[in-house]
């Protein structure tokens, strides 16, 4: 069959690596790459449908029929790192099992990281017809196009790809509000592992090059996307990096033409962050981190995280998997992180680090909860931030070992983390009446709106009311949770208010946002008559607009 011929689906059951993250609000690179991969090998844009996970799951008995008419079926898929997802629930094995079971014409072909664990692989090999390599999409093209690409032009594959799949983004339910996941470099560059990564499994590595990636973000911005992170990668301080006696040199030349290029790329950008940073790297060459860092901080927006897999502070721990960081050299890599990124834009830190803890590795024992613990107090007590506190549990690759240990100890413990170290973090990053802009809605549980900005690691924001639209302009900070914080839509008439966002409020409480309500105040002095003047929002002449006063 002529490959125009050929009507191809491809079915997004997202992706989660340590390097790419692929779940709504994200699409991830890879299945832009596929898409173009296709377009590439001669296949008409005309028969070929993308579908994801989730709206597989709703229409499924329509879906079931349908891909019936199709000549290929692609399944991508694969979550390697344990996660907790709002935006949508990435495949899971027994839905990629019962798709291959219930469609029987096309060729079913099984891609994305999950290929790269036998273990798993073998469960489906039954009813796949490929069970495709490494990357998926320069297998396909292969296949379809009957030849062999060499090692050394994946990168330049990749780039054209990149561009001809950027298309697949409006096809996409979330469209236009998508945060587009960009790969810098592929692999590792480690050449002994962390033992419970899944980076370890990939073969094939590869780095862009500036260029090719700004093609990418111009042939997304002409898509409608303006969200960016430059996430699917191990260390973006390695990004360009040169080899020195085995060792890997960071080259701050190479990033500031990889952020000058995307700026450049799309004037309309609206949000620019990035995911990992090894804090060896800064801790180990901390003149050339600190320039790289005044890089980034310079072109990012604000808000951005540098993802530390810290993992654990047990020097046990650290030694038995091979984590090549010491718990002084992440402190040190965090205080140099806080000096260079920790300046506010609109209120916001420009740039912070988050910690990654994972619990049941190797050589873990009962004093690895009070490691970590004394750990992050030590941070809080420096005086330093961490925008994100990730506590996970190992998701168990091939053989690595189950390692067992009190999940009643583990509970507690991270409750114990959210008392006394979580909240008093997200009062510090985010203090009292810090405006948050852009807030998209994930959902509306009763009388509270949540929502969260396209960003890296968004903060999770409670807003009193069940708001009907899908975008909140600008809110203000009020009160701290855990793992979230609570806002007020801002600016805003006091006589506008509800009752309910009243008692939001810390210090006003209901009696207090009754009277508020009853005798409408028409200035700062009635207002102050009312609740005072010594409320833990502060000033209180910055939060309330009168009927006097012109709109903001």
């Amino acid at each position: 069959m002529d490959n125009y011929k050929i009507k191809a689906a491809v079915i997004d059951g997202y992706l989660d690596e340590p390097s790419c993250l692929g779940v709504p609000p994200y699409i991830s690179p890879h299945v832009r790459y596929l898409w173009g991969a296709l377009i590439d090998a001669g296949l008409d844009r005309e028969k070929m449908t993308y579908i994801t996970i989730d709206d597989f799951r709703n229409k499924k008995e329509y879906y079931f029929e349908e891909l019936e008419n199709y000549d290929i079926l692609i399944v991508t898929a694969g979550t390697t790192v344990p996660g907790h997802y709002m935006g949508g629930k990435p495949a899971s094995a027994a839905e990629i099992e019962e798709i291959s079971k219930k469609v029987f014409y096309p060729t079913r072909v099984l891609g994305g990281p999950i290929t790269l664990i036998k273990n798993m692989t073998e469960r489906f090999e039954k009813n796949y017809d490929i069970i495709s390599a490494e990357i998926t999409a320069a297998d396909i093209y292969q296949r379809l196009k009957d030849t062999k690409i060499k090692t050394a032009n994946f990168a330049e594959m990749i780039d054209r790809w990149s561009v001809l799949g950027a298309e697949v983004v409006r096809n996409h339910p979330f469209y236009p509000n998508l945060m587009a996941e960009i790969e810098t470099f592929r692999g590792c560059p480690r050449t002994s592992h962390c033992t419970f990564c899944s980076e370890r499994l990939k073969k094939i590595r590869y780095s862009r090059n500036a260029a090719g990636i700004a093609e990418e973000i111009r042939a997304l911005a002409e898509n409608g996307i303006h969200h960016f992170r430059l996430g699917s990668q191990t260390d973006l301080l390695l990004y360009g990096a040169e080899t020195s006696s085995g060792k890997f040199i960071p080259a701050s030349e190479k990033i500031l033409d990889l952020y000058q290029g995307i700026r450049s790329a799309d004037p309309e950008l609206k949000v620019l962050h990035m995911d990992n940073i090894n804090p060896a790297t800064i801790a180990h060459y901390p003149k050339i981190s600190s320039r790289i860092l005044e890089i980034i901080t310079k072109y990012n927006t604000a808000g951005d995280i540098a993802a530390f897999g810290v993992e654990s502070a047990d020097p046990l721990v650290l030694k038995k998997n091979n984590i090549d960081t010491t718990v002084e050299e992440s402190i040190k890599a965090i205080k140099i992180v806080n000096q260079i990124g920790g300046r506010r834009e609109d209120g916001i830190p420009k740039l912070l680090p988050g910690i990654n803890f994972l619990h049941g590795l190797i050589g873990e024992r009962k004093e690895t909860f009070a490691y970590n613990f004394n750990y992050l107090k030590k941070i809080l007590d420096m005086g330093l931030m961490l925008r994100r506190i990730n506590i996970r549990q190992v998701f168990r690759l091939g053989s690595y070992p189950e390692v067992k240990y009190s999940q009643g100890k583990f509970i507690n413990y991270k409750k114990k983390v959210n008392e006394e170290i979580n909240k008093v973090m997200l009062q510090r990053v985010f203090p009292y009446g810090t405006e948050i802009k852009d807030l998209y809605v994930d959902q509306r549980k009763g009388n509270l709106t949540f929502a969260r900005q396209l960003a890296s690691y968004p903060i999770l924001v409670g807003i009193p009311g069940h708001l009907t639209e899908d975008k909140i302009e600008r809110a203000k900070v009020v009160d701290h949770g855990y793992r979230s914080i609570t806002a007020l839509k801002w600016p805003k008439k006091i006589d506008d208010y509800k009752l309910y966002e009243l008692e939001a409020v810390p210090g006003i409480g209901s009696k207090r946002a009754a009277r508020i309500i009853a005798e409408q105040p028409r200035n700062i002095n009635q207002l102050k008559s009312i609740i005072g003047e010594n409320l833990p929002i502060g000033d209180i002449s910055s939060w309330f607009i009168f009927n006097n006063q012109a709109d903001n």
